[in-house]
């Protein structure tokens, strides 16, 4: 088992499927979960497939089944693109929305943390442990997926699923919902390598350990494991580069290298850290604690209980089923979700046109901006809800109007932070707005726009 240091992998390509899908269902691993939701070398995963991956994930095909995960069974990826350009393209933007998805996860359970789990919480430097730093993680791993694009000659993919979903492409629902021993389980199977959780050979703890998870999924559909669709990523790196069709410029190997980190970043470093969670063994529950057990065995309404009794699925669209009905809480939350939308308008800018001065002002909005707001949130009993915004995250018809798209909704959130005065917390950044305002404008009236409402 991974935890103690030992590493098996499955069949290139090959997948946990999920209960009650036929096995020619498509997309089963792709859309999942808890993953609305990042590694073999690419020429032994070509090797393994004689050069091309065409003949082994054409169509339904079935790998031999693997034992100990529940159902058992072990099925390729479904391919729906003979083209490795198009395949690449569609799989890669399923991974932006798996951690685009895991990202906001990720940071609404760091939020629904009390005071004394601060350790476990984090303060947003990027690192496996604790839940911040594995959401900066994902963020970086949603980057770095979204640069690929871009040099293979598609457009970055910012998007992600919204709940509800439609059962039969979603089969593990996406909630933002306040950490317990059950989101805990959901976490540690997506970020599982696919043998972590095989009970076939586990020793005594092991065995009890996956166990314990699947008693606390329950009933509820299980994630597929990130790292597979990585595994086929991997290998289309390597498959575009031999097809002769390849952008010249794109450097594949490093490519290929960077995803594979990825991967072991997720299979190692994140199914570890939700491991030593789930068990109760992360240090910051064990101080809080006082070694005396594990938090997740007490009941809810126990003060030590690690998690505030917030919402599931909040949203601060009005008239929305799960509206946050305080008023005040409910602006704050909106002006929240500004401030997501302008991170993610920023960063698709960043991806489009390079440059660092879009990345830093979505460092400056997510990290100066969003964090005090959750934390806010937090105290008045709610959540930062990540509504997702409908328009997308680049309006305009090209970069300079999508800029302008940018400059309203920073001007926007400017005016509800303003309303909003002493509601807000004390180390909200007041002038974030003003200074991403005055990197905009320039541009805008360069491109013969505009910038006054």
């Amino acid at each position: 088992m991974l935890e103690h240091g030992k590493r098996a992998r499955l069949k290139s390509g090959a997948v946990r499927s999920v209960d009650g899908l036929p096995d020619a269902t498509r997309r089963t691993f792709l859309r999942t979960v808890a993953v609305q939701a990042v590694a073999l070398p690419a020429a032994s995963v070509l090797a393994a497939h004689g050069g091309s991956l065409a003949a082994a994930t054409l169509g339904p095909g079935t790998a031999p089944s693997v034992p100990g995960s529940g159902d058992g069974t072990v099925r390729p990826i479904v391919r729906e693109f003979a083209d490795p350009w198009l395949e690449l393209v569609r799989l890669l933007r399923e991974a932006a929305e798996v951690e685009h998805a895991l990202m906001v996860q990720y940071l609404y359970a760091a939020f629904s943390l009390k005071p004394a789990y601060a350790a476990i919480a984090g303060y947003g430097a990027p690192n496996a442990d604790d839940l911040l730093g594995v959401a900066v993680q994902e963020m970086q791993h949603l980057g770095a997926v979204n640069r690929f694009l871009v040099a293979i000659g598609s457009c970055p993919h910012l998007e992600r699923q919204d709940f509800p979903y439609e059962p039969a492409i979603y089969p593990f629902a996406f909630h933002l919902e306040p950490l317990s021993r059950h989101s805990l389980a959901k976490y540690v199977y997506t970020e599982a390598p696919p043998d972590a959780l095989d009970r076939t050979g586990a020793g005594p703890e092991d065995a009890r350990f996956i166990d314990e998870v699947f008693a606390a999924l329950g009933t509820e559909r299980r994630p597929n494991h990130v790292g597979s669709l990585y595994e086929q990523i991997i290998a289309l790196v390597g498959e575009l580069r031999q097809s002769g069709s390849a952008p010249k410029h794109v450097d594949f190997d490093g490519w290929a290298a960077a995803f594979e980190a990825i991967k072991d970043e997720g299979e190692i470093d994140h199914y570890l850290f939700f491991r030593r969670l789930f068990t109760g063994r992360h240090e910051g529950l064990a101080a809080a604690m006082g070694g005396a057990g594990n938090a997740w065995d007490l009941p809810r309404s126990d003060p030590r209980y690690p998690a505030f009794d917030i919402a599931i699925d909040p949203t601060a669209f009005i008239g929305h089923p799960g509206q946050i009905m305080d008023g005040t809480a409910l602006r704050i939350a909106w002006l929240g979700n500004l401030e997501y939308w302008t991170v993610l308008c920023l960063l698709d800018d960043h991806y489009r046109e390079g440059g660092d001065w879009a990345v830093e002002r979505a460092r400056a909005h997510m990290v100066g901006a969003m964090l005090p707001i959750a934390r806010t949130l937090g105290a008045r009993g709610t959540a930062l809800p990540f509504d997702a915004l409908s328009m997308g995250y680049a309006p305009g018809t090209d970069g300079a109007l999508s800029r302008l798209a940018i400059l309203r909704l920073v001007r926007e959130a400017q005016a509800v932070a303003r309303s909003l005065g002493p509601d807000l917390p004390g180390d909200f950044p007041w002038d974030v707005h003003a200074d991403t305002i005055a990197a905009i404008e320039g541009d805008v009236v360069l491109a013969g726009f505009g910038t006054r409402r």
